[in-house]
């Protein structure tokens, strides 16, 4: 993700003669330039192309069904009577195997710190359905306030959807700043949550400071770090 993050910092902007370091620039909306999931996204599948041999998929119908309402409490799995219908994943990862693809791996991005109800879907995405998740999160500038805010959204939309966790499996929370506020510098945060951790890790959505936020290059875990690590 550190790839990511830094190409994402040297991206070119429609509005000024800064020289891109590659081919993606930002574009600007009534003369501001917008950053959004989009360039998340993009990057992250040319990394994804350029160092995996596995597959993928975008906007993947889920194999489950949902009903999204406009409360975030009423954001459910599909009932006994099968109302709802499937949602859809920004990006699922497949394996080959001899007769089919199997999913392996499904992904949510998102941009700025996003409503409690758009974060709520996509965490009981990521629950409900059978494979690994990743949930990846892009800040333009961030502080304390903003990282407490956010793994507060986090922590409430698990304990929401967590009688729905299916299966013995990881969810990667990865969150990524362009800038903390203090020092210009771009920072990211990993978080790996499993049905367990949710009760017995009480730290694992909570900073004291920004200081205190684990920001490190080493290579991450399980089938995510051998997406995004391969050397």
């Amino acid at each position: 993700m550190w790839k990511i993050l830094e190409r994402l910092k040297t991206i070119g902007y429609e509005k000024n003669s800064f020289v891109s370091s590659g081919q993606l620039i930002f574009p600007s909306r009534s003369d501001v330039k917008r950053i959004s999931e989009q360039e998340l996204k993009q990057l992250f599948i040319e990394v994804f192309i350029k160092e995996s041999s596995l597959f993928y998929s975008i906007e993947t119908p889920t194999i489950n069904k949902y009903s999204f309402t406009n409360e975030p409490n009423e954001i459910k799995v599909g009932d006994v009577n099968d109302k709802g219908q499937s949602a859809l994943l920004d990006m699922c990862v497949f394996k080959k195997g001899k007769e089919s693809y199997k999913r392996i791996l499904n992904i949510e991005f998102k941009h700025k710190n996003a409503t409690k109800k758009n974060i709520s879907k996509d965490i009981l995405k990521l629950i409900h359905e059978e494979p690994n998740g990743a949930f990846i999160l892009l800040l333009k500038n961030t502080d304390s306030g903003t990282l407490k805010s956010v793994l507060n959204k986090f922590l409430n939309s698990f304990k929401t959807h967590i009688k729905k966790w299916n299966g013995d499996k990881y969810i990667q929370l990865m969150i990524l700043s362009l800038e903390e506020k203090e020092n210009g510098k771009p920072f990211l945060i990993h978080r790996t949550i499993n049905e367990k951790s949710l009760t017995s890790d009480k730290n694992c959505f909570s900073i004291d400071n920004i200081e205190s936020v684990v920001v490190s290059k080493a290579p991450l875990e399980g089938e995510w770090g051998k997406i995004i690590n391969k050397n």
